[in-house]
């Protein structure tokens, strides 16, 4: 039997992101879908994802992003490229995502991708950058100072 929603591995429903990949993306497959490429089915259900992901009113508040931008409302092909007003336009979004009670909560702004734990107690990050600053120090030490004397493992004979 198929399930109509998606869930993570813990049961809770699946919520896509409203990242910039998601709007780029509808607007790439809007794009191949007017360019007569057959992506009809991925685009049924993309436009689902992209209503779960930013609200019902998304696809108007793009088009008014679009005209204020002074921009035509219908040339979606501007967002991808221009990036910065693919960045100003998903900014919006995610303002008319917080005044529309239909709309889900839009994602936090001060999330990064980081290969570090903000949380990380061995430093993370600032152990990554004073390693990264003091790199020029340790080689010009490892140059020209003598080498440790080996302890262990020293054989005679």
């Amino acid at each position: 039997m198929i399930d109509d929603g998606a869930f993570s591995d813990d049961g809770q429903a699946f919520a896509p992101g409203a990242d910039r990949y998601l709007l780029r993306g509808w607007v790439e497959l809007e794009l191949a879908l007017e360019g007569g490429v057959p992506v009809d089915a991925a685009h049924a259900v993309l436009s689902d994802v992209v209503v779960r992901a930013f609200g019902p009113g998304m696809f108007g508040w793009v088009a008014e992003t679009l005209a204020a931008e002074g921009r035509d409302p219908q040339d979606l092909a501007a967002l991808l490229d221009d990036e910065d007003l693919a960045e100003r336009t998903l900014v919006v979004l995610h303002e008319r995502m917080g005044e529309d009670d239909r709309a889900p909560e839009p994602p936090e702004a001060h999330l990064v991708w980081s290969a570090f734990s903000p949380h990380d107690p061995h430093g993370g990050r600032g152990a990554f950058r004073r390693a990264v600053r003091r790199r020029t120090e340790n080689a010009r030490r490892a140059l020209l100072e003598p080498r440790r004397p080996r302890v262990a493992g020293r054989r005679d004979g």
